[in-house]
C-alpha cells in the first residue's frame, strides 16, 4: 500500500497557482468577475482596496479571522468580516472551477503508472484534477472515495481513496438543506458531512440521473467546504449552536492517520510543510511508522523536509533527480 501526500506543487502542470500565488489569482478574478459573480468580485476587490495587495492572502484571512488590534480590519464588524471570508470562499471555488478541464499530465501518468487498488491520497488541494485522473483509470469511485459514503448511489466502491484535508472546491455545507423560509431547524443545521452538487456527477463522467440526496436542488445558503489558508486553521464552522462539522473534519484527519500507519511507502509530492500547516506537520512528523519507506519530491524543500522526517527518526527516506513530479514519474 502506497499513501502519497499532495501539495499544491502536485497541481501546478494543471494551471492550479501555489500557495503564494493564490491571492493574486484570486484578484485576477474579482477583475474580471460577470454579473453572476459581480457580488463576490466587488467584495474581493474591496478587499484588496483595504490592502492594497492581496499577495500575502494567509495574513489577511488571518486578520480577518482573529480580528488583532491594530489590524486594517480591527474597525469592522464580525459580519462583515464574515462576509469578506464568504467572498474569499466562493472567489477561490470559482478560480478553481475555471481550471477544472484543463489538463493534468502528472496525475494522467500517475493514474496509469503508478496508483494500484488500496492505495490512498492524502491532499491538501482543493481541486478534483487527481479523482478525474483516476476516475477515468477506473480507481476512484465518487461513492465512498472521499472517505465517506454517499448513500443510495449505485456506483460501485472505490479502489483507491482520496482524503482531502483541507476541503474540496466541489464540496458544499448547506445550511438547513437549502431550505428558505420559516421551518423547524436543527441543531446540526450543516449535517454530518458537506453535500456534493448534481453538476459534479456529470462532471466525472457519472449518468445525469446520479445525485447526492444530500445535496439541495438550489445552493442558497451553501458554501464550498474548503478550509482558507490562515495561519491558524479551523477545522469547523462556528454556529450559535456550536462548532459544526467538526466530527466530519477529525473523522477525515483520522482516515488520513491511520493510512500513513498502514502503508509500506509514503510518496510526498509538491507539499512544503510550511510552520503554519501545524495539524498537517504533526499528522506527518508523528506517525510511529518510523521504517516506512519515505520518498520525498518537493522541489526546493526537499532537504529540509527530508531533514526534519530523519532527525525525528524516519531511517529509510529516499529522494531523486532535482525532487519534482517527473522525478517521481521516473521511478522505478
Amino acid at each position: 500500500m502506497t499513501t502519497y501526500v499532495f501539495g499544491a506543487g502536485a497541481s501546478r502542470d494543471a494551471g492550479y497557482p501555489l500557495a503564494n500565488e493564490l491571492g493574486k489569482r484570486l484578484l485576477e478574478w474579482a477583475q474580471q468577475t460577470n454579473d453572476n459573480s459581480e457580488l463576490h468580485g466587488a467584495g474581493i476587490r474591496d478587499l484588496f482596496d483595504l490592502y492594497g495587495s492581496l499577495d500575502n492572502l494567509e495574513q489577511i484571512l488571518s486578520e480577518l479571522d482573529e480580528c488583532p488590534a491594530g489590524s486594517r480590519v480591527a474597525s469592522l464588524t464580525p459580519a462583515q468580516r464574515g462576509l469578506f471570508d464568504v467572498h474569499v470562499r466562493l472567489g477561490i471555488s470559482e478560480v478553481f472551477r475555471s481550471l477544472r478541464r484543463k489538463p493534468a499530465p502528472f496525475y494522467v501518468r500517475l493514474a496509469r503508472e503508478k496508483a494500484r487498488p488500496g492505495d490512498v491520497v492524502i491532499t491538501f488541494n482543493y481541486d478534483v484534477a487527481c479523482e478525474r485522473e483516476l476516475k477515468r483509470a477506473g480507481l476512484w469511485e465518487i461513492s465512498d472515495g472521499y472517505g465517506f459514503h454517499l448513500e443510495g448511489i449505485p456506483v460501485p466502491p472505490s479502489q483507491v481513496s482520496i482524503l482531502k484535508l483541507h476541503g474540496s472546491v466541489n464540496w458544499l455545507e448547506v445550511a438547513f438543506g437549502g431550505r428558505r423560509g420559516l421551518f423547524q431547524g436543527s441543531l446540526n443545521a450543516f449535517g454530518s458531512r458537506p453535500a456534493i452538487p448534481a453538476g459534479e456527477f456529470e462532471f466525472f463522467g457519472y449518468s445525469s440521473e446520479s445525485r447526492d440526496p444530500e445535496a439541495p436542488l438550489e445552493r442558497f445558503g451553501a458554501l464550498p467546504a474548503i478550509i482558507t489558508p490562515t495561519l491558524k486553521k479551523r477545522f469547523y464552522e462556528q454556529t450559535p449552536a456550536g462548532r459544526e462539522l467538526e466530527p466530519f473534519w477529525e473523522n477525515l484527519w483520522a482516515q488520513a492517520r491511520h493510512a500513513l500507519e498502514a502503508s509500506e511507502k509514503i510518496v510526498m509530492i509538491g507539499y512544503s510543510m510550511a510552520a503554519a500547516d501545524e495539524k498537517a506537520r504533526s499528522l506527518l512528523l508523528s506517525s510511529p511508522n518510523r521504517h516506512v519507506n519515505l520518498e520525498v519530491f518537493c522541489g526546493g524543500r526537499t532537504k529540509p523536509i527530508s531533514d526534519e522526517f530523519l532527525a525525528r527518526g524516519y531511517s529509510q527516506v529516499r529522494t531523486l533527480g532535482n525532487c519534482r513530479c517527473d522525478d517521481y514519474l521516473a521511478t522505478p
